[in-house]
């Protein structure tokens, strides 16, 4: 941003010219008028504080009023790139209402000018922002209606091929736009605060889930997805002790699953909560290790009882003796760390073996199961225990 000395009586900028910049007024005065039948007709007086030229801005119109400044003036200068980047980086509804907004005052002062009497129907697109105010409204509507539904993929046991416990993963099953997978609601849901409500809905679905799997401490682990809100929220074992006496469940076969870059921003509070959480005996899972920049020290200083490696470091290491050697060491470190390792993304019979020759107890991925309705894939377990 630049600053402009404007002397008294001199022209800012035209009607109709392009709109390359907007200006706030730091000292001086700038009054905004425009002309119409000859007769010209002042709009606004505008003092230190105020904003002008932001319209033809951010609908990328002409001016459509002239600015002299009637007082000699500082200005500082926004360039239409600045005052674009930021509407870019800002929430799309607030971008696309500031849009909606210039474009109601274009038509009444229009129509102020010209002199029309009543009040004439404005409709406009519907624009990204208020799109994803009604997909928020359909989230909020999923939940309460059932439509967040957890899929199950198994924890299998590499060495005896059977089922140690499953993840839960989120799906949106809606009538009117099928099946949603995480990528499609989970993001705006983390943004508008959703996510909570799908976590804890989440959360309950997979104890339920448990239960029916069995209600010995070794019977099948679930394990359940939790959010940053996490952190943050201190009603939250409570809860999860509400739903575990409902449940009549162990504690223990509840694992709760975080990533590491909700854990850096703030590892004080991080490290409070699992304290909490182990406390109340659930198991704590490090998901997606190996993304991040930050995975030993967060090992170092938070107590997880399982590390799941994310696939990019599983996936082709039956023939990367570099990549064998890495994972060796991951698993040793765990080992010397009393944390249980599952490796993820195990897409093929070849990684399954190299794992298996590694020292790796556990795996999940395609080449096993792929994510499956929970009854489905309950009945699936049924037939290989009988």
């Amino acid at each position: 941003m630049l600053s402009r000395d404007v002397v008294a009586g001199s022209l800012i900028f035209s009607e109709g010219d392009p709109a390359d910049a907007a200006y706030l007024i730091e000292r001086g005065a700038v009054e905004i008028a425009l002309t119409r039948d000859g007769q010209r007709q002042v709009l606004a007086l505008l003092g230190p504080g105020e904003v002008f030229g932001e319209m033809g801005v951010i609908d990328s119109l002409p001016r459509s009023a002239t600015a002299v400044a009637t007082e000699t003036c500082r200005l500082v200068v926004v360039s239409a790139e600045q005052i674009q980047q930021v509407v870019a980086r800002s929430d799309p509804f607030f971008a696309e209402l500031m849009r909606k907004l210039v474009g109601r005052l274009r038509d009444t002062q229009n129509a102020l000018v010209l002199g029309r009497d009543g009040v004439s129907l404005h409709a406009s697109a519907m624009g990204p922002g208020y799109a994803e105010v009604v997909r928020e409204r359909d989230i909020a509507e999923a939940i309460i209606d059932g439509e967040i539904e957890p899929y199950l993929q198994p924890v299998i046991d590499l060495g005896e091929g059977t089922v140690l416990g499953y993840e839960t993963l989120a799906r949106w099953r809606s009538e009117r736009l099928g099946l949603m997978r995480p990528a499609d609601f989970l993001p705006l849901a983390r943004r508008t605060g959703l996510i909570r409500r799908i976590d804890l809905t989440m959360a309950d679905r997979a104890m339920a889930i448990c239960a029916k799997l069995g209600r010995r401490e070794d019977s099948p682990f679930v394990c359940v997805n939790f959010s940053a809100w996490l952190f943050q929220d201190h009603s939250l074992v409570d809860a999860l002790r509400r739903m575990l006496d409902q449940h009549r469940l162990a504690p223990s076969r509840i694992c709760l699953e975080v990533t590491e870059t909700m854990l850096i921003d703030d590892m004080d509070a991080a490290e409070r909560t699992m304290d909490d959480l182990h406390d109340l005996g659930l198991r704590i899972a490090l998901d997606d290790f190996g993304t991040g920049l930050s995975s030993l020290s967060i090992l170092h200083r938070l107590p997880f009882d399982m590390v799941k490696i994310d696939g990019c470091l599983v996936q082709g290491c039956q023939t990367s003796a570099r990549q064998r050697a890495m994972l060796q060491g991951i698993l040793d470190l765990c080992s010397r760390l009393d944390i249980e390792v599952i490796a993820e993304g195990v897409e093929d019979a070849g990684t399954a073996r190299a794992l298996l020759d590694l020292g790796f107890a556990m795996g999940q991925g395609l080449h096993f199961a792929p994510p499956l309705q929970a009854e489905q894939a309950m009945a699936s377990w049924r037939e290989g225990v009988t």
